[in-house]
């Protein structure tokens, strides 16, 4: 990802995440309890092994708009349909689990490259496109840090290609 993010400029309020910090979300969970937190993990633990893939890593996006933007993410093409599968059964387990609804609008996978806290963003030139392999899901616990979100791993679930 570091190839791709030479490619932004150089802005103040302009942050760069991390390799450890990169990610595409299929469900923001929130705050929990604890019996939901258990319920989440179980969803994730449960998934068939068969539901990894590939994907393609794309151009920019720049979210929620170009002209406002708050991160920097690289689009993503579901070419098989594999973030799809993994975001339905994720967002219907959590839901039958009671740990949340999905939300209304709809799930557009993305990786996030970028924070932005002010102003705009213009890429110096366009990503190239790139196979990007799905060989994980993992639910995640956040902190919120001065130098970012610190991310530990409650539980990974492998996957291997259908």
């Amino acid at each position: 990802m570091q190839a791709v993010q030479v490619l932004l400029p150089s802005t103040p309020g302009l942050r760069l995440l991390k390799p450890e910090q990169l990610h595409v979300t299929l469900a923001f969970i929130g705050e929990v309890s604890a019996e939901k937190g258990r319920a989440a993990q179980s969803v994730v633990e449960e998934l068939a092994e068969s539901l990894g893939g590939t994907a393609l890593l794309e151009d920019f996006l720049l979210l929620p708009s170009s002209a406002h933007p708050r991160v920097v993410t690289l689009s993503i093409t579901d070419t098989s349909g594999v973030f799809a599968r993994l975001y339905e059964m994720v967002i219907t387990g959590l839901e039958q689990a009671g740990v949340m609804r999905r939300e209304k609008r709809p799930f557009r996978p993305h990786l996030t490259i970028a924070r932005v806290k002010s102003g705009r963003v213009q890429p110096k030139a366009d990503a190239a496109t790139v196979v990007y392999a799905i060989e994980s899901v993992r639910l995640y616990r956040s902190r919120l840090a001065r130098t970012g979100a610190e991310y530990t791993v409650i539980t990974e679930r492998r996957l291997g290609a259908p």
